[in-house]
């Protein structure tokens, strides 16, 4: 499993907050996923920084967020179980979000994202999110990580926004070189 890199409290808070929000019949992985893309793009536009911090794979449907995808079909361990009755890409969960995880920003991206993409269509999704970003890195291959640079092309992200980027990735490889 690749580690979110704010770790997996607010990914998981992230997505409940989502999926708490979702009728039964749209509660999805597709659709939480996109939701969850959307936000995120837009959040790194706003603040040089994702919601999520989740790596995002390329996968037939669009963009896919990899800790998620592994948290959700059970591959974690036991205390990150809270999707449950997961079968034919529909999910439900065993509890609520934690706001305390979770910015004001974040909230009102996450908002933003559900009133523009949670009535879309699955056809309506894919289509929306196979854009440059996905574009690249489906053509190295289903399965392959979407890189930040084609992310930040897809959105648009001025220099600052770039800088901003750069600094924290840096910023948290340091770490985890130390921490190691």
């Amino acid at each position: 499993m690749i580690n979110p890199i704010y770790g997996t409290d607010v990914l998981l808070n992230a997505a409940l907050w989502v999926a708490e929000r979702l009728p039964d019949q749209d509660r999805r992985i597709h659709k939480l996923f996109k939701i969850l893309w959307f936000a995120d793009l837009h959040h790194l536009k706003q603040y040089g920084c994702s919601i999520t911090g989740d790596t995002y794979i390329a996968m037939n449907y669009g963009p896919v967020p990899s800790a998620l995808y592994d948290i959700i079909k059970g591959n974690c361990s036991p205390e990150l179980r809270v999707f449950t009755k997961y079968e034919n890409g529909f999910f439900d969960i065993s509890k609520k979000s934690d706001r305390e995880y979770l910015s004001e920003s974040d909230v009102e991206f996450l908002q933003k994202s559900m009133d523009e993409n949670a009535s879309l269509s699955f056809p309506s999704l894919v289509q929306k999110s196979h854009a440059s970003a996905w574009n690249s890195a489906w053509k190295e291959g289903e399965n392959t990580s979407i890189r930040m640079s084609e992310i930040l092309d897809e959105i648009d992200a001025d220099a600052e926004i770039r800088e901003i980027v750069k600094n924290e990735r840096e910023t948290l490889s340091a770490l985890n070189v130390n921490d190691g």
